[in-house]
């Protein structure tokens, strides 16, 4: 993804001098490649265009407290990455028909993942909330969300080799879970 970097002295005129210009270039240089990010987890442009537009605005409502951002890039990688699965999750409360909702499951699964029980299901899932933060992020931007290792390492600002041992430390411990229960 190309994302153009806030300078420091355009930090300073957008957070001190709230130089509208400076926002707006800045806003205007890097809207394409955060529109297709947010696209990337919704499948969807205008819902996309609607999470840019509100990451960018409260950018620009920070004011001063812009300044004490690190790094502005990953923060707002990081608030749109978070509207997206909040997205998600009101679409999951909407959806309400579980007999549909097993019919394209099963539709869409592999012959290996319907054979995967409830019960599997529930210590998968249990595993996943009990693996280290970092290693947990690395494991949905992967296998949920089918970032290639070289996009989840950019995500999370570490290197490919990094991923690829968050990758597997995850899988060890998904299978030693699954394990106990046998």
């Amino acid at each position: 993804m190309l994302f153009k970097p806030l300078l420091e002295e355009d930090k300073v005129r957008i957070a001190h001098y709230r130089e509208e210009e400076a926002f707006k270039a800045y806003f205007m240089a890097n809207y394409r490649a955060l529109e297709n990010y947010a696209a990337s987890y919704l499948g969807d442009a205008h819902m996309a265009q609607d999470i840019v537009s509100e990451v960018m605005w409260q950018i620009w409502r920070l004011e001063g407290d812009l300044m004490r951002i690190k790094s502005v890039e990953q923060y707002i990688l990081r608030a749109i990455k978070n509207k997206c699965l909040n997205q998600f999750r009101v679409r999951q409360l909407v959806y309400t028909d579980q007999d549909e909702l097993k019919d394209e499951l099963i539709n869409d699964s592999s012959p290996e993942q319907i054979f995967i029980t409830n019960e599997d299901l529930k210590i998968i899932h249990q595993a996943i909330l009990n693996l280290p933060e970092k290693t947990r992020e690395a494991f949905k931007l992967v296998k949920e969300e089918q970032y290639s290792y070289r996009q989840a390492a950019e995500i999370m600002n570490i290197s490919v080799n990094t991923i690829d041992k968050h990758i597997q430390n995850a899988l060890q411990r998904l299978l030693k879970a699954l394990r106990k229960k046998k």
